[in-house]
């Protein structure tokens, strides 16, 4: 019998970024291996869902929160009870009623299943004390879920230190369809007229720092075929247009589709992600599988991930790193082709979705017979 799944993810269509393509990919997976999956999303992050059985809540969105509209709980409640489902998998924001769903589940004799996107950066910076504040606060909602998956060992750690039991947490590292992610010809160069492709790919929200690299590629005053593409959205839409300028190599593309983020990454020469903190970026993830060279800083568990296979800057300070890492790759066409082949191999031994969905659905097997073990006892 198939295994049931409600998830509790996020739409593409007004959004771009690791927690749309984290619900994209992995959903798509569990129904290619037999999974029957019911998406619950909030609208307006679009409606462009990865199985046609969706949820579509209402709520408003403050900064980077999402607050849910009244009565939304009650018709949570409904769905999940009219779904039966044997798991209730939540990626890491939903809304604020992220550990009341996990409570919905136990109430249904459900697992319940969260992954946890929240970025970190080093314990010594001024970020990273924020970081820390923010897992505080969200300890409190991880902590009605069966099992916790944390992106790294460094974040397991830091669950832990806001009282998460250790037996709860399930280190699993972000992975990709290395499949549909790949190397290849791109028309998108051709079509811009461009001799190098310079490509950010996330939100545009202030610790990403976009605002940042487009004044450092600018300063570099390269010749005008030589483009810095910036696709996704965010708060910062509106402010980085205007850094850019109207006649300029910048070009802020908006949120891009899955077709045409394979087509720009096939298109980039250099993948630059100069961000103060993050978990493991999934845009990162996907520029390694399409072969592009990397300009990136450590934060989060992006320096493993990119060890010897990617230029590793530091978070701070930003500069002359990053400018010079541009201009290093920029010389040397044969150090972009070396790096793009070690990032592509880097994620085919370790971050293919295949392997992630294989261990995902034991971890939902262990979990589905823990709750149903716990209820026997209980009877």
């Amino acid at each position: 019998m198939a295994m049931r799944v409600a998830w509790f993810g996020h739409a593409a269509g007004r959004r771009a970024d690791g927690l749309t393509a984290y619900s994209e990919h992995i959903v798509a997976a569990l129904v290619a291996a037999g999974c029957e999956v019911r998406f619950f999303h909030h609208d307006l992050d679009g409606d462009r869902t990865p199985v046609a059985d969706a949820v579509a809540l209402e709520g408003v969105r403050f900064k980077t929160m999402t607050l849910p509209a009244p009565h939304t709980l009650a018709r949570i409640e409904k769905a999940l009870a009219d779904f039966r489902p044997d798991v209730v998998h939540t990626s890491l924001s939903v809304s604020l009623l992220d550990g009341a769903v996990a409570r919905v589940a136990r109430s249904l004799g459900a697992a319940s299943v969260v992954t946890c996107h929240l970025p970190y950066a080093a314990a010594q910076s001024a970020r990273g004390r924020v970081m820390r504040g923010l897992y505080r606060y969200h300890g409190t909602q991880l902590q009605e879920y069966d099992r916790v998956i944390a992106l790294s060992a460094e974040q397991r750690d830091l669950l832990v230190h806001t009282g998460l039991s250790p037996e709860r947490i399930v280190v699993m590292r972000n992975a990709v369809d290395t499949r549909r992610i790949s190397p290849g010809p791109s028309g998108l160069r051709a079509a811009m007229g461009a001799a190098l492709v310079v490509t950010y790919l996330g939100r545009l929200d202030p610790e990403k720092r976009v605002e940042e690299l487009i004044r450092s590629f600018l300063a570099r005053g390269w010749p005008p075929d030589h483009l810095l593409l910036i696709a996704g959205g965010g708060s910062q839409d509106r402010r980085l247009r205007r850094v850019a300028g109207e006649a300029s190599p910048v070009r802020l593309l908006g949120v891009v589709s899955n077709e045409d983020r394979l087509e720009l990454l096939r298109a980039t020469d250099i993948f630059v992600l100069p961000s103060t903190a993050e978990g493991l970026s999934l845009a990162l993830l996907e520029a390694m599988a399409a072969g592009c060279a990397i300009v990136a800083t450590g934060a989060g568990e992006h320096g493993p991930v990119l060890d010897g296979a990617g230029l590793i800057i530091p978070v701070q300070p930003l500069e002359p790193a990053l400018g010079d890492g541009m201009e290093r790759l920029r010389a040397d066409p044969g150090a972009r082709r070396r790096l793009g082949e070690a990032a592509r191999r880097r994620v085919l031994e370790n971050y293919a979705l295949d392997h992630y969905v294989e261990d995902l659905l034991r971890l939902y097997a262990d979990a589905v017979a823990a709750v149903r073990e716990l209820a026997g006892r209980a009877r």
